[in-house]
């Protein structure tokens, strides 16, 4: 199928857009970029996102979004009649204009038999099927995820003016932070450091031990509260480091809503994390993060999967493991030295 070039004609008529992300929350929160610059280029069209229910409440409130579908590619529509009413779903709500994210065979064969004449994408799974594409070189982390994405959306000539995250919180979601903090004895102004040891990977975490060590080193050192975070499928990477340390610390693993986390991270001096989820939320809402990489994982520099934005810290080695307590602390106890008594 020949690839259409670029017309500007016909994506001034566009007035209802489809976009698609439905791999985790981190990805779906580095792609608000692009999604902000879409609504910019188009102010009164509908925008509506597919995308995970596991990540979807990240965009939940977000002035640039209309819409959300979610879409569990594992357990939502499956089967053949379930895909056969996922395809009627889209193509009733005649979508002029798609653009897919993440590669997925799916969603290319989706969105050209749901007759969308606009179709957007990368050339691989399927890629013939799409209207406007670029070649997928992001396993090569020559940039940021976020310039992937807004790279996407150039070929269609879409410019943004600007390359800011988006998280939205709420006014429940504050609230309930408030209340686990009084219900913990967090007095007000205390100084909080976020940590979060967990990952969707083993192959990007580091040793739990060494976790414990640098929160037993920080709690002794400086006045500071440690708050533990996680999914509730993160438990038991959590209880690890607990059962290691020497320290009491607060843990809310699995005891947080997306936007709870959001709202919890506004508050903290820092997140220490693995290359996860919340290090993307946590610069969204404007909190430093110091995050650790091993740079020889396929796919996985801290150039694309690094924290986007000022004043955070990558902490990298070939292996993950290669990184030392000694030289995590010195690098730490230097930033948190700035904003912290001493004990």
């Amino acid at each position: 199928m020949q690839q259409q070039k670029y017309n500007p004609n016909k994506l001034i008529q566009t007035k209802n857009i489809l976009l698609i992300r439905t791999d985790r929350i981190g990805e779906l929160v580095l792609t608000t970029p692009a999604i902000a610059a879409i609504r910019k280029h188009f102010p009164s069209a509908k925008i509506t996102v597919i995308a995970n229910p596991s990540s979807a409440e990240a965009i939940e409130g977000a002035p640039f979004v209309d819409s959300i579908v979610n879409f569990d590619p594992k357990k939502d529509y499956t089967g053949f009649l379930g895909r056969l009413s996922f395809l009627r779903l889209i193509k009733r709500s005649r979508f002029d204009l798609a653009i897919v994210f993440n590669p997925s065979k799916f969603f290319n064969i989706l969105i050209f038999l749901a007759g969308i004449p606009m179709r957007v994408g990368y050339d691989r799974k399927w890629g013939f099927l799409l209207t406007h594409k670029i070649q997928d070189k992001k396993y090569l982390c020559e940039k940021h995820e976020v310039q992937y994405n807004l790279d996407l959306i150039e070929k269609i000539g879409i410019k943004p003016s600007d390359k800011i995250l988006f998280f939205c919180t709420d006014p429940s979601s504050e609230d309930r932070i408030n209340d686990i903090l009084k219900e913990n004895d967090v007095q007000e102004g205390a100084k909080l450091i976020a940590v979060h040891p967990a990952t969707s990977n083993p192959e990007k975490m580091w040793p739990l031990d060494r976790f414990a060590q640098i929160c037993d080193r920080l709690l002794e050192e400086f006045k500071v509260r440690i708050i533990l975070v996680g999914g509730e499928e993160e438990k038991k990477t959590v209880d690890g480091v607990k059962s290691k340390m020497r320290n009491p610390v607060l843990d809310l693993t699995g005891a947080l809503s997306i936007k709870e986390l959001g709202s919890l991270l506004k508050r903290c001096l820092f997140l220490i994390s693995n290359d996860s989820g919340p290090v993307h939320i946590s610069a969204a809402v404007g909190t430093p993060a110091i995050v650790f990489f091993g740079e020889d994982r396929p796919g996985g520099s801290s150039r694309r999967w690094g924290p986007y934005g000022e004043g955070h810290l990558v902490i990298d080695k070939p292996k993950i493991t290669d990184i030392t307590v000694e030289e995590v602390y010195k690098a730490i106890s230097e930033k948190v030295g700035r904003s912290c008594e001493k004990r």
